[in-house]
C-alpha cells in the first residue's frame, strides 16, 4: 500500500468513526463517548484525545460546514498540527506567565454567540453540543483551553520577531518586484446575482432583496449569518462569505472604492458589478509591516516546532494512525 492509499484509508477510518458518532441517538451517547475518549497521542506529559482530533479535523458544532464538498480532511496532518500546537503551548507557558482571562472569556462568549446564531435556536445549539458529548460548561472549557493556548503561543512567538523600518521598506520593494500589492484586504461578501443587462423587473427584485438584507444588518443580524443564509455565492454557505486575503490590485475599482476606507467589521454600501449587487464587510486590512510580521511569525513557528520536536517525547496511540 503506497503512502497516498494509506492516507486515504486513515482518513476513511476516522471519517467512519466520526459519522457513526454524530448518527448516534441520545440513548446511545454513552457508548459514543467511550469511543471518542481514546487517547490519540501523548505529547510529553499531555494527551490529545480522539475527540479533540475529530473536532479539529471536521469542526465542532458546525462540522458539516467545515469540510468542502468532495474532500476528506487529512486526519494525520491534523494530528501533527495538534501536536505542534501542544508543544508550542507547553514551551510558551514557561515564558508567558500572565493570561488576559477577561479577554479570553469574551472571545469564548463571542464564539458561542456566533455559533448559536448560525444554528438558529438555543435548542439546535444544545442538541449539536450533546451530539458531540458536550454540555455548555464543558464546551466553554474546551474553547477556553484553545484560546489560552493560542494566546500564549502568539505572545511567545511575537517576542521572537523584531522588525525595523528598513526591513519594512525592503519587504515593500520585494512585493513590488513580485507584482504584489502593498495592501491586502480580508472581506466577507453577500452577493445578489444580477446579469449585467438584466431587465428592469429583475433589477428591481434584486434591489429589494439587497435592501431587505441591509435592514437585517441594521437590526443586528450577523453579517456572516446572512451570508450563509442569503448570499447567491455558493461558497458563502461554507465560509460565511469570507473571501480570504485579496491583493488590492485584484479588486475591481468599484469594489476597492467601496471597501478601502472601511473600519474593521464595518459594512460597505451596495456595489454593482457584472456579477450582481455585492455587500462587503471588512474583516481586516494589512499593510507591508503587518504582512512581514506575519511572515516572520510563521517562519518562527516552523523553526520553533522543529526544535521542540527534536527534544519531545511523542507517541501516536490510535491504531488507525499507526505509531510514532
Amino acid at each position: 500500500m503506497n503512502r497516498s492509499d494509506r492516507r486515504i484509508r486513515i482518513a476513511g477510518l476516522i471519517l467512519v468513526l466520526w459519522l457513526s458518532h454524530v448518527a448516534f441517538a441520545p440513548a446511545a451517547r454513552p457508548s459514543a463517548q467511550r469511543l471518542l475518549d481514546r487517547v490519540a497521542a501523548r505529547v510529553n506529559d499531555e494527551i490529545i484525545t480522539e475527540n479533540e482530533l475529530l473536532v479539529a479535523a471536521f469542526g465542532d458544532v458546525r462540522q458539516a460546514d467545515s469540510v468542502m464538498p468532495g474532500t476528506t480532511p487529512d486526519v494525520r496532518e491534523t494530528l501533527n498540527t495538534l501536536i505542534d500546537d501542544r508543544l508550542m503551548a507547553q514551551a510558551a507557558r514557561q515564558e508567558i506567565k500572565e493570561v488576559p482571562e477577561e479577554a479570553i472569556t469574551n472571545r469564548v462568549e463571542g464564539i458561542i454567540k456566533e455559533r448559536r446564531s448560525i444554528l438558529g435556536t438555543d435548542a439546535a445549539f444544545t442538541a449539536a453540543l450533546a451530539e458531540r458529548g458536550w454540555d455548555l460548561p464543558s464546551y466553554k472549557k474546551y474553547l477556553h483551553d484553545i484560546e489560552e493556548r493560542v494566546y500564549v503561543v502568539q505572545a511567545a512567538l511575537a517576542r521572537r520577531v523584531r522588525i525595523g523600518d528598513e526591513d519594512v521598506r525592503a519587504f515593500t520593494v520585494e512585493l513590488q518586484k513580485k507584482g504584489e500589492s502593498a495592501t491586502q484586504y480580508r472581506l466577507r461578501q453577500i452577493l445578489v446575482t444580477l446579469p449585467a443587462q438584466a431587465p428592469a423587473a429583475e433589477v428591481e427584485k434584486a434591489q429589494k432583496r439587497m435592501l431587505a438584507i441591509l435592514e437585517q444588518i441594521r437590526q443586528g443580524v450577523p453579517f456572516e449569518q446572512l451570508a450563509r443564509e442569503q448570499s447567491d455565492d455558493k461558497r458563502a454557505k461554507l465560509t460565511g462569505g469570507d473571501l480570504g486575503w485579496i491583493d488590492e490590485k485584484n479588486l475591481q475599482r468599484p469594489i476597492l472604492e467601496a471597501v478601502a476606507s472601511l473600519d474593521k467589521t464595518q459594512s460597505s454600501p451596495p456595489v454593482r458589478t457584472d456579477r450582481g449587487i455585492h455587500l462587503f464587510q471588512m474583516i481586516r486590512k494589512r499593510t507591508p509591516r503587518e504582512m512581514l510580521f506575519e511572515k516572520r511569525m510563521e517562519e518562527g513557528r516552523k523553526q520553533w516546532t522543529t526544535d521542540l520536536r527534536r527534544r519531545a517525547q511523542i507517541k501516536i496511540l490510535l491504531p488507525e494512525l499507526g505509531s510514532q
